[in-house]
């Protein structure tokens, strides 16, 4: 994830449905790469609705990752970039959900139930899809939904040149640092889960 020098991941509010970057354009370009390098991408319901990111490759060459979308009561737009068909997408949602079409076969619903062991049953579901690595790109519950169940392997955080007054925290984490690197005015901060 992005966080500011105050430990913010989002401003408190936006008016437009888009990013607010906070890192800068090389971490950007890196954070695709990484894409390309994984399997898939995971966000919350909050992220697709106040970002309505894409989830692909656009900054670096190779393949999108599959795109799973947390979506317990299916509050996200059917015109929303995560449904537009380019991707295969797995939205997660309540059991007993009612599904819609949104127009493509690359789109899959799966039910979970959200009370307990989200991070579990996701890498269940992960799973009966041959997924072998996700990024979680947030937002702050969903990252630290897998932080608290200790289903991760490594952090990437990059702190950028930014900063808000009042915002959205960054997700707790207790860990151990393996690297710190500079990408021009940001700070890329790699932790290890031992």
């Amino acid at each position: 994830w992005a966080e500011t020098k105050g430990g913010f991941v989002a401003p408190l509010s936006k008016d437009e449905k888009k990013p607010v970057w906070i890192s800068n354009n090389y971490s950007q370009q890196l954070v695709h790469k990484l894409r390309a390098q994984e399997h898939a991408i995971l966000v919350g319901t909050n992220t697709a609705i106040a970002d309505n990111p894409k989830l692909n490759v656009r900054s670096w060459s190779g393949n999108n990752p599959v795109r799973i979308v947390l979506d317990k009561k299916l509050r996200i737009p059917k015109n929303a970039n995560v449904y537009d068909g380019s991707v295969k997408t797995i939205i997660l949602c309540e059991v007993g959900s009612e599904k819609w079409e949104v127009g493509s076969e690359n789109n899959l619903f799966e039910e979970i139930n959200f009370d307990n062991n989200i991070a579990e049953q996701i890498c269940f579901i992960l799973q009966k899809h041959n997924i072998q690595s996700v990024i979680i790109e947030g937002g702050t519950q969903t990252l630290q939904t897998f932080i608290d169940a200790n289903l991760w392997d490594e952090a990437l955080v990059f702190i950028g040149d930014t900063s808000f007054e009042k915002g959205i925290k960054a997700p707790v984490l207790s860990a151990k640092i393996i690297a710190t690197k500079n990408i021009k005015n940001d700070i890329l901060k790699i932790y290890t889960n031992d």
